[in-house]
Protein backbone atom coordinates (compact mmCIF):
# COMPACT_ATOMS: atom_id res chain seq x y z
CA UNK A 1 0.00 0.00 0.00
CA UNK A 2 1.29 3.47 -0.87
CA UNK A 3 2.17 5.97 1.82
CA UNK A 4 -0.90 8.07 0.95
CA UNK A 5 -3.29 5.14 1.22
CA UNK A 6 -1.62 3.96 4.42
CA UNK A 7 -1.94 7.39 6.03
CA UNK A 8 -5.59 7.63 4.98
CA UNK A 9 -6.37 4.19 6.41
CA UNK A 10 -4.73 5.06 9.73
CA UNK A 11 -6.63 8.34 9.80
CA UNK A 12 -9.95 6.54 9.32
CA UNK A 13 -9.17 4.15 12.17
CA UNK A 14 -8.29 7.08 14.41
CA UNK A 15 -11.55 8.82 13.54
CA UNK A 16 -13.44 5.67 14.52
CA UNK A 17 -11.65 5.55 17.88
CA UNK A 18 -12.42 9.21 18.54
CA UNK A 19 -16.08 8.61 17.70
CA UNK A 20 -16.17 5.71 20.15
CA UNK A 21 -14.81 7.97 22.91
CA UNK A 22 -17.41 10.62 22.07
CA UNK A 23 -20.21 8.04 22.19
CA UNK A 24 -19.12 7.00 25.70
CA UNK A 25 -19.02 10.66 26.76
CA UNK A 26 -22.48 11.37 25.36
CA UNK A 27 -23.95 8.30 27.05
CA UNK A 28 -22.41 9.37 30.37
CA UNK A 29 -23.22 13.08 30.16
CA UNK A 30 -25.73 12.86 33.03
CA UNK A 31 -23.68 10.46 35.17
CA UNK A 32 -22.52 12.21 38.38
CA UNK A 33 -18.74 12.42 38.67
CA UNK A 34 -18.03 11.09 35.16
CA UNK A 35 -14.77 12.26 33.58
CA UNK A 36 -14.82 12.54 29.80
CA UNK A 37 -12.51 10.46 27.65
CA UNK A 38 -10.44 11.84 24.78
CA UNK A 39 -8.84 9.70 22.10
CA UNK A 40 -5.59 11.00 20.62
CA UNK A 41 -2.87 9.54 18.44
CA UNK A 42 -0.30 7.67 20.50
CA UNK A 43 2.54 9.76 19.05
CA UNK A 44 0.85 12.92 20.36
CA UNK A 45 0.40 11.41 23.81
CA UNK A 46 4.07 10.43 23.87
CA UNK A 47 4.97 14.13 23.87
CA UNK A 48 3.57 14.25 27.41
CA UNK A 49 5.21 11.04 28.61
CA UNK A 50 6.85 11.00 32.07
CA UNK A 51 8.76 12.70 33.58
CA UNK A 52 7.27 15.74 31.79
CA UNK A 53 3.72 14.41 32.02
CA UNK A 54 2.60 16.06 35.23
CA UNK A 55 3.55 19.64 34.42
CA UNK A 56 2.53 19.42 30.77
CA UNK A 57 -0.83 17.79 31.42
CA UNK A 58 -1.70 20.08 34.32
CA UNK A 59 -1.00 23.06 32.10
CA UNK A 60 -3.24 21.55 29.41
CA UNK A 61 -6.22 21.20 31.73
CA UNK A 62 -5.45 18.20 33.92
CA UNK A 63 -5.69 15.60 31.16
CA UNK A 64 -4.31 12.22 32.19
CA UNK A 65 -2.94 9.40 30.05
CA UNK A 66 -4.93 6.19 30.04
CA UNK A 67 -5.62 2.91 28.21
CA UNK A 68 -4.33 2.56 24.65
CA UNK A 69 -5.47 0.83 21.47
CA UNK A 70 -3.54 -0.07 18.33
CA UNK A 71 -2.82 3.48 17.15
CA UNK A 72 -4.65 5.60 19.69
CA UNK A 73 -4.44 6.40 23.38
CA UNK A 74 -7.43 7.17 25.58
CA UNK A 75 -7.02 10.18 27.84
CA UNK A 76 -9.08 11.11 30.88
CA UNK A 77 -10.08 14.75 31.22
CA UNK A 78 -9.75 15.42 34.97
CA UNK A 79 -11.04 18.97 34.94
CA UNK A 80 -13.68 19.60 37.64
CA UNK A 81 -17.36 19.97 36.87
CA UNK A 82 -20.21 21.95 38.37
CA UNK A 83 -21.92 20.87 41.58
CA UNK A 84 -25.67 20.55 42.01
CA UNK A 85 -27.75 20.40 45.19
CA UNK A 86 -29.77 17.23 45.72
CA UNK A 87 -30.73 17.43 49.39
CA UNK A 88 -29.96 13.72 49.92
CA UNK A 89 -28.00 13.08 53.10
CA UNK A 90 -25.79 10.47 51.40
CA UNK A 91 -24.96 12.54 48.32
CA UNK A 92 -21.48 14.00 48.79
CA UNK A 93 -19.35 16.30 46.60
CA UNK A 94 -15.60 16.76 47.03
CA UNK A 95 -14.31 20.30 47.62
CA UNK A 96 -10.92 19.64 46.04
CA UNK A 97 -10.05 19.15 42.36
CA UNK A 98 -7.29 16.58 42.83
CA UNK A 99 -8.85 14.16 45.34
CA UNK A 100 -11.18 11.18 44.91
CA UNK A 101 -13.40 8.77 46.77
CA UNK A 102 -12.28 5.13 46.71
CA UNK A 103 -14.62 2.19 46.11
CA UNK A 104 -13.68 -1.46 46.55
CA UNK A 105 -15.00 -4.98 46.08
CA UNK A 106 -12.46 -6.31 48.56
CA UNK A 107 -9.91 -7.23 45.89
CA UNK A 108 -9.66 -4.22 43.63
CA UNK A 109 -10.01 -0.50 44.32
CA UNK A 110 -11.37 2.18 42.00
CA UNK A 111 -11.39 5.95 42.27
CA UNK A 112 -14.37 8.17 41.54
CA UNK A 113 -15.60 11.73 41.86
CA UNK A 114 -19.16 10.49 42.21
CA UNK A 115 -20.47 10.66 45.77
CA UNK A 116 -23.92 9.22 45.03
CA UNK A 117 -23.90 6.80 47.98
CA UNK A 118 -26.49 4.56 49.58
CA UNK A 119 -26.73 1.75 52.12
CA UNK A 120 -26.78 -1.88 51.02
CA UNK A 121 -28.84 -4.58 52.75
CA UNK A 122 -26.22 -5.02 55.46
CA UNK A 123 -26.00 -1.29 56.24
CA UNK A 124 -22.67 -0.72 54.45
CA UNK A 125 -22.18 2.53 52.56
CA UNK A 126 -21.79 1.76 48.85
CA UNK A 127 -21.38 3.64 45.60
CA UNK A 128 -21.48 2.75 41.93
CA UNK A 129 -22.03 -0.96 41.11
CA UNK A 130 -22.63 -1.62 44.82
CA UNK A 131 -18.91 -1.18 45.54
CA UNK A 132 -18.08 -0.40 49.18
CA UNK A 133 -16.96 3.11 50.07
CA UNK A 134 -13.51 3.15 51.68
CA UNK A 135 -13.58 5.09 54.94
CA UNK A 136 -10.84 6.00 57.40
CA UNK A 137 -11.35 2.62 59.11
CA UNK A 138 -12.29 0.54 56.07
CA UNK A 139 -15.95 -0.21 55.32
CA UNK A 140 -18.45 2.31 56.65
CA UNK A 141 -21.37 0.74 58.54
CA UNK A 142 -24.30 3.06 59.26
CA UNK A 143 -27.37 2.36 61.39
CA UNK A 144 -29.59 4.55 59.21
CA UNK A 145 -29.60 6.87 56.20
CA UNK A 146 -30.69 9.69 58.49
CA UNK A 147 -27.15 10.84 59.24
CA UNK A 148 -25.20 14.06 59.00
CA UNK A 149 -21.94 14.28 57.08
CA UNK A 150 -19.71 17.14 58.18
CA UNK A 151 -17.37 19.07 55.91
CA UNK A 152 -14.39 17.13 57.24
CA UNK A 153 -15.97 13.81 56.29
CA UNK A 154 -17.14 12.70 59.74
CA UNK A 155 -20.50 10.93 59.70
CA UNK A 156 -22.75 11.67 62.69
CA UNK A 157 -25.83 9.82 63.93
CA UNK A 158 -27.67 11.74 66.60
CA UNK A 159 -24.49 13.67 67.36
CA UNK A 160 -22.26 10.60 67.63
CA UNK A 161 -19.49 9.85 65.12
CA UNK A 162 -20.32 6.52 63.43
CA UNK A 163 -17.82 6.69 60.58
CA UNK A 164 -15.68 8.96 58.44
CA UNK A 165 -15.13 9.35 54.72
CA UNK A 166 -11.58 9.11 53.40
CA UNK A 167 -10.37 10.95 50.32
CA UNK A 168 -7.46 9.78 48.20
CA UNK A 169 -4.85 11.32 45.95
CA UNK A 170 -2.96 9.59 43.14
CA UNK A 171 0.78 9.04 42.90
CA UNK A 172 0.79 10.03 39.22
CA UNK A 173 -2.13 11.90 37.65
CA UNK A 174 -0.77 11.00 34.21
CA UNK A 175 -1.38 7.29 34.94
CA UNK A 176 -5.14 7.32 35.51
CA UNK A 177 -7.19 5.01 33.31
CA UNK A 178 -10.93 5.01 32.64
CA UNK A 179 -12.99 2.09 33.87
CA UNK A 180 -16.76 1.63 33.63
CA UNK A 181 -19.17 4.46 34.40
CA UNK A 182 -17.59 7.12 36.61
CA UNK A 183 -14.93 4.74 37.92
CA UNK A 184 -11.21 5.32 37.33
CA UNK A 185 -8.09 3.22 37.87
CA UNK A 186 -4.84 4.66 39.25
CA UNK A 187 -2.10 2.58 37.65
CA UNK A 188 0.72 3.92 39.84
CA UNK A 189 -1.12 3.74 43.14
CA UNK A 190 -3.08 5.97 45.52
CA UNK A 191 -2.54 7.47 48.95
CA UNK A 192 -4.85 8.61 51.74
CA UNK A 193 -5.19 12.39 51.84
CA UNK A 194 -4.28 14.28 54.97
CA UNK A 195 -7.42 14.60 57.15
CA UNK A 196 -7.00 18.37 57.11
CA UNK A 197 -7.28 18.28 53.30
CA UNK A 198 -10.64 16.47 53.39
CA UNK A 199 -13.41 18.89 52.48
CA UNK A 200 -16.81 17.67 51.30
CA UNK A 201 -20.31 19.05 50.80
CA UNK A 202 -23.23 16.88 51.74
CA UNK A 203 -26.51 16.98 49.86
CA UNK A 204 -24.60 17.76 46.66
CA UNK A 205 -23.22 15.90 43.66
CA UNK A 206 -20.54 16.82 41.16
CA UNK A 207 -21.83 16.54 37.61
CA UNK A 208 -20.16 14.98 34.58
CA UNK A 209 -17.60 17.27 32.94
CA UNK A 210 -18.89 16.32 29.48
CA UNK A 211 -20.22 19.16 27.34
CA UNK A 212 -22.70 17.48 24.99
CA UNK A 213 -22.77 20.46 22.59
CA UNK A 214 -18.99 20.30 22.28
CA UNK A 215 -19.10 16.55 21.69
CA UNK A 216 -21.66 17.00 18.88
CA UNK A 217 -19.48 19.64 17.23
CA UNK A 218 -16.59 17.19 17.36
CA UNK A 219 -18.79 14.49 15.77
CA UNK A 220 -19.56 16.80 12.86
CA UNK A 221 -15.89 17.64 12.34
CA UNK A 222 -14.89 13.97 12.51
CA UNK A 223 -17.61 12.99 10.04
CA UNK A 224 -16.20 15.47 7.53
CA UNK A 225 -12.68 14.22 8.16
CA UNK A 226 -13.77 10.61 7.64
CA UNK A 227 -15.52 11.54 4.40
CA UNK A 228 -12.38 13.27 3.12
CA UNK A 229 -10.20 10.29 3.96
CA UNK A 230 -12.69 7.97 2.28
CA UNK A 231 -12.42 10.02 -0.92
CA UNK A 232 -8.63 9.77 -0.73
CA UNK A 233 -8.82 5.98 -0.52
CA UNK A 234 -11.40 5.84 -3.28
CA UNK A 235 -9.24 8.00 -5.52
CA UNK A 236 -6.20 5.81 -4.79
CA UNK A 237 -8.20 2.67 -5.58
CA UNK A 238 -9.41 4.11 -8.88
CA UNK A 239 -5.91 5.24 -9.85
CA UNK A 240 -4.51 1.81 -9.00
CA UNK A 241 -7.23 0.16 -11.07
CA UNK A 242 -6.43 2.33 -14.09
CA UNK A 243 -2.72 1.58 -13.71
CA UNK A 244 -3.36 -2.16 -13.65
CA UNK A 245 -5.63 -1.83 -16.68
CA UNK A 246 -2.90 0.04 -18.61
CA UNK A 247 -0.37 -2.63 -17.71
CA UNK A 248 -2.74 -5.28 -19.00
CA UNK A 249 -3.26 -3.45 -22.25
CA UNK A 250 0.50 -3.19 -22.74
Amino acid sequence: MSDIAHIAAIGMLQVQERLQAISVNAASATLPGYRRQVAVARDFAAVFAPPRAQAALDAAGHVALSASTHSMTRLVDLRPASTTLTGRALDVAIDADDLFFALTDGEQTWLTRSGAFQLDESGVLVGERGLRVVGTAGDIHLPTTNVTIESGGQILDDGLVVGALQLFGVTDRSAIEPSSGALLRAVDGIFAADPEMVRVRTGSLEASNTDVAREMIDVTALARQYESLSRVLQGYDEALGRAIQKLGEG
